[in-house]
């Protein structure tokens, strides 16, 4: 493998390694932010005073509102992250195109990994050996992998957990409800 090659492999490997980092810093943050939720509505639903589950119940708004402003700044992050990865990544099919076709591992396993997304006469000219290779190939050979993996990691999951929180909210706003329904019916 080239110099060069080496070079932006490596880069490659240590913003991946970033982007994995942040996605886990930011899973876990919203992991606590979720069972410290739960944990007021628990004791919102099981509150006898309607006067401390109503500061619980704002505690609660409070959380969630800062949850998700966090969650949003980490989305944010990881998307940027994501974009560099690319960017490298690239690189590297640019870089390994002036190499001998059984040298190009990574094109390939780009190429495998967007199988039945991109036709063959599509990736066809990463495996030949003559002429430069179009910018929007390199893409859109690169880009299908992200529509499978990364849609569900940037976008489901955290979609997934702000649904978590709409529910933890209408939970408890619905047992102040009911709470409030009992002291003025009696």
């Amino acid at each position: 493998m080239s110099e060069s090659l080496n070079y932006l492999a490596s880069h490659s490997r240590n913003l991946e390694s970033i982007l994995q980092s942040y996605r886990q810093i930011g899973l876990t943050t919203q992991s606590v932010f979720l069972v410290l939720g739960s944990f007021i509505l628990s004791r919102v639903l099981e509150s006898d005073s309607l006067q401390i589950a109503v500061f619980l119940e704002m505690l609660l708004l409070s959380m969630t509102v800062f949850s998700l402003l966090v969650m949003q700044r980490f989305q944010k992050v990881i998307i940027a992250r994501g974009e560099d990865v690319n960017w490298w990544h690239k690189e590297i099919v640019k870089a390994e195109h002036h190499l001998p076709n059984a040298e190009r591992s990574f094109t390939r396993f780009k190429i495998h990994q967007s199988r039945g997304k991109v036709k063959k006469t599509q990736y066809a000219p990463f495996l030949k050996d003559d002429g430069e290779i179009d910018k929007e190939l390199i893409e859109q050979i690169l880009d299908t992998d992200l529509e499978q993996i990364r849609k569900v990691i940037n976008k489901y999951l955290f979609r997934g957990i702000r649904l978590m929180w709409f529910f933890i909210v209408l939970l408890s706003v619905a047992s102040i409800a009911v709470k409030i329904g009992i002291l003025v019916h009696g």
